[in-house]
């Protein structure tokens, strides 16, 4: 149980700037859940697309020719990126806050001007096809406009479910529902930080659920939404994904003069907590194949038994000290499983709670922790009840309260 306790005590920061030097481009701001102790968990249903799945548009339902709509869902919420852009500061500030007291006035005003962004989500939510319009073949210089706006976006239907479906619960699902649904396809993002927001996403819902849960839990789409979660799939597409744009780096650079291959260099390290150390082409070819490599295998790696897993980290320290690519890759890869395990156990725990609410506490035994196989710690508060889980999230057991 103590795989990547380590690297799941280390701070975000070098997470991101491992982003950074994927895309060579900064990355949006980083995931909520902080970096967590691991935990063995087992997957459940994939959410996301297969790696051989297409990623262009294609048709997805009958669409009268007199008005025409997007069969793509990342056209349709281009189309509430610009609604968002058009709010004042002040509401942006608003709604980036989902907990905080409103005045009334306010939050009905806000409301009003949330509804399009909202209706145009749950559109979104139903298309089965997502082409971002990222250029292909991925490439390490790979563009990603839509992941901040997609925060965004999140973050108006989770405010949206708290603020302004106060006497619509059924509302209140379908907005929590498109904010999942945006998350998911935020994850076919080709790269690990489109992983991570997604799990930021899918926690934010999680946390308005829990806080909403006495009016929500009623609404079976909540629980059959958490029920369909895999978030190691999530985890192992994208580390596979990565393999990719590095083999394609490295054939580019056979391409390239030994003038590029430094400026590509140097901007791999300009924030990287391994020093850039004069290295020939070649060598720096042949280094970037053998982390392609070591992703590829790292992937594989997840569906590991915990002393297989170790044995096989063990048998890269060579590799980690030889490599100067490889370091920044595995620390952030190991903070990334531990997140990725953190909201597989945050995730089960608000099935848990939502079953609870809506059946009774005997359904506990039927939902167990993760990390121990065995029921949730169940607390009664004074406003509902909070549900804790062995797991620890910087030296401190995971809870959720539900109200």
């Amino acid at each position: 149980m103590a795989r990547y306790a380590v690297a799941g005590l280390c701070g975000l920061a070098l997470l991101l700037v491992i982003a950074w030097l994927a895309l060579r481009e900064p990355p949006p701001p980083s995931p909520d859940l902080p970096p967590v102790k691991a935990v063995t968990v087992s997957p459940s249903v994939p959410l996301f697309t297969p790696d051989n799945a297409p990623l262009r548009e294609t048709p997805t339902n009958t669409v009268a020719e007199s008005a025409p709509i997007p069969t793509n869902a990342a056209t349709i919420y281009r189309q509430a990126f610009t609604l968002y852009n058009a709010l004042s500061q002040e509401q942006k500030d608003l709604i980036g806050n989902w907990r905080s007291n409103v005045d009334t006035s306010v939050a009905a005003e806000v409301c009003d001007k949330i509804q399009p962004i909202c209706n145009l989500m749950h559109q979104a939510a139903t298309a089965t096809n997502c082409d971002w319009g990222l250029e292909q073949p991925f490439t390490v210089n790979i563009s990603l406009p839509h992941l901040n706006p997609s925060r965004n976006l999140a973050r108006v239907a989770v405010w949206s479910a708290g603020h302004c479906r106060t006497n619509a619960p059924s509302a209140a699902v379908d907005d929590l529902v498109a904010a999942s649904r945006l998350g998911q396809k935020v994850a076919l993002t080709p790269v690990l930080i489109g992983h991570l927001l997604n799990l930021s996403i899918q926690n934010m819902v999680i946390d308005s659920a829990a806080s909403q849960a006495s009016t929500l839990a009623g609404d079976p789409r909540l629980v059959q939404l958490l029920n369909g979660a895999d978030y190691n799939q999530g985890l192992r597409y994208a580390i596979e994904q990565e393999a990719g744009i590095s083999e394609r780096t490295a054939d580019a650079m056979l391409n390239m003069s030994s003038e590029d291959v430094t400026n590509l260099l140097a901007s791999f390290f300009a924030h990287s907590s391994t020093p850039l150390t004069p290295m020939e082409p070649a060598q720096a070819i042949a280094d970037i194949r053998q982390v392609a490599d070591l992703k590829r295998q790292y992937a594989q790696t997840l569906e590991l038994p915990e002393t297989d897993y170790h044995e096989w980290l063990t048998s890269q320290e060579t590799v980690r000290n030889t490599n100067p690519f490889a370091e920044d890759f595995l620390s952030s890869i190991e903070r990334s499983v531990s997140r990725t395990q953190a909201m597989t156990v945050y995730n089960a725990m608000a099935v848990a709670g939502l079953s609870i609410m809506q059946d009774g506490l005997d359904v506990l035994p039927s939902h167990p922790d993760p990390t121990t196989g065995q029921p949730f710690t169940f607390r009664q508060t004074p406003d509902g009840f909070e549900l804790e889980s062995s797991f620890q999230v910087l030296n401190k057991s995971l809870k959720l309260s539900f109200k």
